[in-house]
């Protein structure tokens, strides 16, 4: 749409096991029995979408800010955030764009898990809306309230304070030229976001359907990560066409090379 423009937010890096993000990677074969695991330098990204209408809209928040204390353990050990500092914090990265958190008039959650609702924390008490689809809301407070997901998911950030909004269909146009698409795999209640830009053309935000760039350019099946291999499958196949229908550039939840070319070229889209 005419008058939208996007930026990235950088929110830090985290070295994490390939094998989370790429199915059999590092897997020890009878031909290569010690194979080793790899560690993939990947990045935190949040998207802020300044709309002609809407107003600025967030996608996804990243992690909390004092993640390490809030964290399980496990996650953490996992995962480490490790280049953190407060040029990646949620409130500096959006003011290096040009916004403060008080600007933002809507988040969209392409997902819920830790590393990427955690910035949620910047929103409580406030009345903006929190959108996410249904059944990633229904996920998240299963796998908290039975503690079979509380690694991925934080009872924090399902804060009923919060001003949840749910979405309930496969595909619908929440603002002009803004689409979101339920695509589960990683998540059950997993979405993406189309964003139509004048000048620059269509960007698909994938949240974690896609961590890195492999998995969508090489058709590599999700690793530990996934949840649902029937519905990644399925939703991998409806964005390749989706791509090639409108041309589309690619964010990937994780892919910190991605996010690096695509700042090389603009501080913002439009």
């Amino acid at each position: 749409m005419k008058g939208t423009k996007m930026s990235l937010l950088d929110l830090g890096r985290m070295d994490v096991d390939d094998g989370f993000f790429i199915r059999g990677c590092g897997a020890a074969t009878f031909s290569h029995p010690e194979a080793p695991s790899q560690l993939r330098h990947c990045a935190v990204i949040a998207t802020v979408i300044e709309h002609p209408k809407a107003g600025p809209i967030l996608f996804e928040t990243g992690c909390a800010q004092n993640a390490r204390e809030e964290w399980p353990a496990p996650a953490w050990e996992a995962f480490p955030r490790n280049v953190y500092e407060e040029r990646h914090h949620l409130d500096k990265a959006l003011e290096a764009a040009g916004y403060g958190i008080d600007d933002i008039k809507a988040v969209v959650m392409g997902h819920l898990h830790l590393d990427h609702a955690g910035g949620l924390e910047h929103f409580r008490g406030k009345n903006i809306p929190i959108y996410a689809h249904e059944q990633e809301i229904r996920e998240h407070y299963y796998a908290v309230a039975t503690k079979e997901d509380i690694g991925a998911y934080v009872p924090g950030d399902l804060d009923w304070q919060l001003n949840w909004q749910a979405i309930s269909r496969e595909e619908i146009e929440l603002f002009e030229g803004i689409t979101l698409r339920h695509m589960p795999g990683h998540t059950p209640g997993l979405m993406t976001m189309q964003v139509d830009l004048n000048n620059s053309g269509t960007f698909m935000l994938t949240s974690d359907l896609f961590h890195v760039r492999d998995l969508f350019e090489q058709g590599i099946p999700q690793g530990w990560l996934g949840r649902d291999s029937h519905s990644w499958w399925r939703s991998y196949r409806w964005m390749k066409l989706l791509q090639q229908r409108y041309d589309a550039t690619m964010v990937y939840g994780h892919d910190a090379t991605v996010l690096e070319e695509l700042q090389r070229q603009a501080a913002s889209f439009d």
